[in-house]
């Protein structure tokens, strides 16, 4: 990620590729396959990226389709008792799913194919459902698989387990925690990624079929009804399709320019995703916990000059507070395994040392240094995550200027006016920037002539 933000993509390359090499076949392949499609997205090499996200896609879809928990994850599932978490297999976040297929269609239309493109956002709405229930089950059998495999542990199995974050003896774990309850606040429910329901309005809108958009614009509208780039979207649709406007929306314009040809959309990925990071909490025995780490955005938003008008971008979807609010789901069942985990190595370690020294206290204290080396090796958190995705998304849209022309004057920290040049053929565009810091600005122009 330092070489990452800084712009060292020679070196980012280097490490990414080494990865997916020494971990074709094991347990992060996931991970790192959609680091990869990430990276790949954002410095223009889409065929790759598609390649990274296909092969992120089917690794995924070989653990949905499986009925329960298979054989080799059962057997992991019980080695968390003794070692940890990251014995398990990274299957991804709901957010990573979803914002998979996100890149995914974005890259199809970097990459030249927009019949390809249109047709994977026809898909977006429902791959988001099948996402959301697909997961839902693997999450139930990993938890059943827990309860399962440790029937003896029925009084920290029937605690509740958000009693042990209020007793959580860690200045750094509470402060991490409430952090993460106020990111969660900004999630939209139901794991839904606005920018994903966005691009499949957009499709919708620019297929003609305006009864469709309607249901995405309201989605979108639902999730965040003071929105006013929201508001303004369904009420252009909801019009473009004869429908009524909800009375508290009457007042609200609908885009005085069309939108489903010469138009430009400009998507602006600002800053760095949230990551885990590996804090202490003890309760009453010290344990490793993984939870959200923020980073700041380098830019507030883009303004935009274009066609003699001005333009601003708001925000689109907040990727912090998905990922907190999915995070936060996951907690109960994630404290469940620690608390057995950790407590199953500080017995049997107990266990070991009584016994040894017994025998002789010089063979009790070797026991007993190993046993602190074991816990120390593997009472570690699982942080892995998809780190190479942005904080937020922002959106603009406007009319494609006559002279082809687009300014953009980042606001923020070394913010420099740069100027976009529109190729002649360009009849509509998706123009895509990242920002993931304030030393990385990329622009890429993704045409839409169909």
């Amino acid at each position: 990620m330092s070489y990452y933000l800084s712009g060292r993509n020679e070196q980012t390359k280097q490490i990414i590729d080494d990865k997916l090499r020494s971990t074709s076949g094991a347990g992060d392949e996931v991970m790192w396959l959609l680091e990869a499609g990430s990276f790949n997205f954002n410095t223009g090499n889409f065929a790759a990226s598609l390649e990274n996200f296909r092969s992120a896609e089917k690794l995924i879809a070989e653990y949905d389709e499986r009925a329960v928990v298979s054989i080799r994850d059962a057997m992991s599932e019980s080695a968390t008792t003794l070692t940890n978490l990251n014995t398990l297999p990274y299957r991804g976040f709901c957010r990573d799913r979803i914002a998979l297929s996100f890149f995914k269609s974005l890259s199809y239309l970097g990459d030249g194919n927009e019949a390809a493109f249109r047709a994977q956002l026809r898909r977006l709405r429902d791959e988001q459902k099948n996402v959301i229930e697909n997961y839902q089950k693997i999450f139930d059998a990993a938890q059943a698989e827990v309860y399962a495999s440790n029937k003896k542990n029925q009084r920290t199995l029937n605690a509740d387990s958000r009693e042990f974050l209020n007793q959580a003896n860690s200045e750094e774990f509470n402060a991490s925690y409430q952090q993460l309850k106020t990111a969660a606040n900004r999630g939209y429910g139901y794991f839904l990624n606005p920018a994903a329901i966005f691009l499949s309005g957009l499709g919708n809108i620019r297929d003609g079929l305006y009864d469709n958009a309607k249901i995405d614009f309201k989605r979108l509208y639902e999730a965040r009804p003071q929105s006013r780039l929201f508001q303004q979207y369904y009420v252009t649709v909801l019009r473009a399709a004869n429908q009524e406007i909800p009375p508290e929306l009457k007042s609200v314009e609908s885009f005085n320019f069309p939108l489903a040809h010469d138009c430009i959309y400009l998507i602006f990925a600002n800053g760095r995703s949230a990551a885990l990071k590996q804090v202490s909490i003890s309760f009453p025995v010290m344990a490793a916990w993984p939870m959200c780490r923020y980073f700041p955005a380098p830019y507030r938003k883009l303004q935009i000059a274009a066609g003699g008008k001005n333009y601003e971008t708001s925000l689109l979807s907040d990727m912090d507070g998905i990922i907190s609010q999915e995070f936060d789901e996951l907690l109960p069942g994630l404290i469940t395994r620690i608390v057995i985990s950790t407590a199953i190595k500080e017995t049997g370690s107990y266990a070991a040392f009584y016994a040894a020294n017994q025998a002789h206290w010089a063979l009790g204290l070797a026991v007993l240094l190993s046993s602190s080396l074991y816990r120390s090796a593997f009472n570690t958190a699982d942080t892995r995550s998809w780190e190479i995705l942005p904080k937020e998304f922002q959106l603009a849209q406007f009319p494609v200027p006559t002279d082809r022309r687009i300014v953009i004057a980042p606001d923020g920290i070394g913010g420099k006016a740069r100027t976009i040049e529109l190729p002649p053929d360009c009849r509509s565009a998706i123009i895509f920037i990242n920002a993931p810091s304030a030393e990385v600005f990329s622009t890429y122009i993704l045409p839409m002539n169909q």
